[in-house]
């Protein structure tokens, strides 16, 4: 293969999930790619991932730290990495042998592409595997440059996939790294939107990794998930506006759609005393860019309970 001299980094993060871990390891080092190398973070486990790890020392690039959450294992297995390809693993799922493969032919084809993110086999505890329903997937291949549409501050109209499914050149996630360690969970959230402010990419409907749906994810079992799906997303809109304040237009309408959700699965009072949306405010230009938020807010507010009355009135009894 002519681009086997690229280096391939596959970062691993893991934080108590040794029943897991071995699996993704092996899956990591499987890899038909020739030339990659393979960063294991462990994020303070209590369990036996540790010993897990210490087995591997020659193959891997083990990184043993105290818990601090997702978001701080990313930045130290970036740190700790070196390719101009990299590709985050969650412990709890594993790769197929051809993804490296598959992914950097992929970046040779679209070379001004800055990311690609595609498709999860879902599995459940055992392995079998899970139905997912279409507007859960990326349906089509698609080329896609979504700079202008975040700079005119338009929502995505897209599904992007878990951590497992994100691959980054080094060039564009390197100004996006180390990123808020606020994020202790959920952190692929926030790449995901910096990175596709920051370039164009692809999105593979092919399934290049198995995504394990078990009892301990966080969004797949919750049973308030979407209170804790609006209030990431107010975070995420908090801290991109910090990051790149020229998207503050999408960053207000995210934040607005967010809250808005918020409020309706809780009260206004609980939502509008979110941290992260008081520093929001603080962080707005003062009087006009307060006032524009603000009326975003109504308007978005007043918007969905308008559908919601519709689509009571016209429900059949």
């Amino acid at each position: 293969m002519k681009y086997e001299k690229t280096l391939f980094s596959i970062i691993i993060n893991n934080y108590n999930y040794g029943k897991f871990l071995t699996e993704a390891i092996e899956s990591a080092l499987a890899q038909t790619y020739p030339n990659t190398e393979i960063i294991v973070v462990d994020d303070g486990s209590t369990d036996n991932s540790r010993e897990i790890i210490h087995t591997y020392e020659e193959k891997i690039i083990p990184v043993l730290k105290e818990n601090g959450g997702q978001a701080s294992a990313f930045n130290a297995g970036f740190k700790a990495s070196k390719g101009e390809i990299i590709c985050f693993l969650d412990a709890d799922d594993y790769y197929l042998p051809e993804k490296a493969t598959q992914i950097v032919e992929l970046f040779e084809q679209y070379p001004n592409a800055g990311w690609i993110f595609h498709n999860l086999e879902k599995v459940d505890i055992k392995g079998c595997p899970l139905k997912i329903p279409d507007k859960r997937c990326i349906n089509k291949f698609e080329y896609v440059d979504l700079r202008d549409t975040i700079l005119h501050g338009k929502l995505l109209d897209y599904w992007f996939p878990a951590t497992s499914g994100l691959c980054f050149k080094r060039d564009i996630i390197k100004n996006i790294l180390p990123m808020p360690e606020q994020f202790l969970i959920s952190g692929d959230a926030f790449l995901r939107l910096a990175t596709i402010h920051l370039s164009p990419g692809v999105l593979s409907p092919e399934k290049f990794a198995i995504h394990r749906s078990h009892g301990n994810n966080f969004y797949e079992f919750k049973k308030n998930i979407g209170v804790d799906r609006s209030k990431l997303y107010i975070k995420v809109a908090y801290y991109l506006r910090k990051r790149f304040p020229e998207i503050y237009n999408f960053t207000d309408n995210l934040l607005a759609n967010s809250l808005v959700q918020l409020i309706n699965y809780t009260s206004f009072k609980e939502a509008l005393q979110l941290p992260e949306y008081q520093a929001y405010l603080e962080h707005c230009p003062p009087l006009i860019s307060s006032l524009n938020l603000t009326m975003k807010i109504i308007f978005t507010y007043a918007k969905i309970q308008g559908k919601r009355v519709l689509n009571t009135t016209f429900i059949r009894p």
